[in-house]
Parts: C-alpha cells; sequence; structure tokens
C-alpha cells in the first residue's frame, strides 16, 4: 500500500509530527493495559510508581481548560489551549509525559521553566500529593551533550521511543515507534536562521525592546503558523530569527511585530 504522490509511502511512513506517534503509543498501550506502560515507565525512568492503584493514560489533554470548565467555567482558566502530549492519572499522583520526535527538548530555559510552571499550577488545582514530568524524545537525542542541561527539568531519566519499540514488540504500531526514534535531525535550521526561540521567549524580546524576523515553514499565513496559533502551541513552538532586513529574506519570514499581533489576537 502506497501513494504516488508521497513516493510510494502511507502517510504513516512520511509524518514527522510527534502527535502521530503519541497517538500510536496511546493505542498500543489502551489495547495492551495501563499498568504494564506504568510498570515500563517506572523501570525506564528510575521512578517508583505504584502498580497497586487504578491508572488512566489520557492523550492530547488539554488539562487547564477541561478543568475549567468541569469547574463551572468562573472567570479566566490559566493556560486554557496548552495541551500535555499524554497524561497519566491516579487518584494521588498526575504524571505529564511531554514526547519529541524529529526534535529534541528545547535548550531555551523559557520552555523549560513553562514546564516547570505546569507541574505547579496543576498540583495546585488538583491538590494531588504528587505532579511528575517525564520526557520522552529520540534514543539519539538522549544520548547527545545537548540534553545535560534539560535532563534535570524532568522527573527520572529521559524515555526513548527506541525503549518502547524494544518493549512493545511485533504489534501493529511498533514500527510507527520505531520510526519516531529514528527521524531526529540535528538540523539547526535554514541558511539565514541566527538561533530559534520558542514563542514565549519572543513575546519577551518584544516587551524588551528588540525586533528582529522570525521564520516559521509557509510564513505568517501558512498552515502550520495558523495552526501553532489555533491549538496555543505557538508558546512552546520553537521559531527561527534573523536579524537580516526582511526584504532579503524569503516567504518564510515575517516580523516579530507580526508575530506578536497574531498571537495576541488569538489570546482575546
Amino acid at each position: 500500500m502506497g501513494w504516488s504522490y508521497l513516493g510510494g509511502k502511507t502517510w504513516s511512513e512520511v509524518t514527522r509530527d510527534e502527535r502521530y506517534f503519541c497517538q500510536q503509543l496511546f493505542s498500543l498501550v489502551q489495547r495492551r493495559g495501563v499498568r504494564e506502560f506504568v510498570g515500563l515507565m517506572g523501570r525506564t525512568t528510575g521512578l517508583t510508581l505504584p502498580l497497586d492503584v487504578e491508572w488512566e493514560l489520557a492523550y492530547e489533554v488539554c488539562f487547564f481548560r477541561d478543568l475549567w470548565q468541569l469547574g463551572g467555567g468562573k472567570g479566566q482558566p490559566h493556560s486554557p489551549k496548552r495541551t500535555f502530549d499524554l497524561c497519566l492519572f491516579s487518584e494521588r499522583q498526575i504524571i505529564i509525559i511531554e514526547a519529541k520526535a524529529q526534535q529534541g527538548f528545547d535548550k531555551d530555559q523559557s520552555q523549560l521553566k513553562a514546564f516547570a510552571e505546569d507541574k505547579l499550577k496543576v498540583a495546585e488545582l488538583t491538590g494531588v500529593d504528587s505532579v511528575l514530568l517525564v520526557g520522552l524524545a529520540s534514543s539519539q537525542h538522549i544520548s547527545s551533550s545537548s540534553t545535560r542541561n534539560v535532563a534535570q527539568y524532568f522527573d527520572g531519566r529521559l524515555m526513548s521511543w527506541k525503549e518502547m519499540a524494544d518493549h512493545y514488540l511485533d504489534e501493529p504500531e511498533t514500527t510507527s515507534l520505531i520510526r519516531a526514534d529514528a527521524i531526529h535531525s540535528k538540523d539547526a535550521g535554514g541558511k539565514n536562521n541566527e538561533g530559534k526561540l520558542c514563542g514565549d521567549a519572543l513575546i519577551t524580546a518584544y516587551v524588551e525592546g528588540k525586533r528582529f524576523q522570525v521564520g516559521r515553514a509557509g510564513g505568517l499565513t501558512g498552515r502550520y503558523f495558523a495552526r501553532d496559533v489555533e491549538d496555543g502551541s505557538w508558546r512552546n513552538q520553537l521559531y527561527e530569527t534573523s536579524s537580516a532586513p526582511l526584504e532579503e529574506l524569503n516567504s518564510n519570514w515575517f516580523t516579530l511585530e507580526a508575530f506578536v499581533s497574531e498571537t495576541s489576537r488569538a489570546m482575546k
């Protein structure tokens, strides 16, 4: 099976979006059992996780928005579009799982600090005994020196897609887990890229009076940036930056002012 316009491949062999790979893992765990996955996570991360309690695994968890709605929708919700890739719930503990595939975890401090803030806010809103943050990424990324300053923000060791694939052998989703581990790219970006910043860091830079260009495939009106704004992922999404004049760059680039304008409109 395959499609001529995809070079004879299926879309599952082409996509590089971690949400697809998280969905594959979620479906697999739902079929095999959540307790088995909790045990695997405990062995992989080194965390002590109870197996004698009920656990629920959830996918694409828009936690703050939905908890706010559950409480009657009063006041202003905290970060209503913030979505966790995967989340484990028990009566006294919540585990947030942040996943990466093609990219690694951002070394920019603002994104990592946002993860820490998520933990504190979830604990505050729920009153559970413990909120943990676990990372899932390519084994190539985890073994690289770039994770030395990243691992401290997560609880336990970072998990790899390879470890998931090695455990869940001969399942329909195993090939996807293997691919999730294999597509990690060390590409620093296009030729005009002078460094990457997440959306929150771009807002901070603008407030501080800095002015430069922002890069995203398809540009300001492209589908990728439109999706970032729509689902709120722009806050943690990494964007290329350049000090070159806008007229010297291609259509993938737009001004920092335009970025702030579009994201601000979405927050109203």
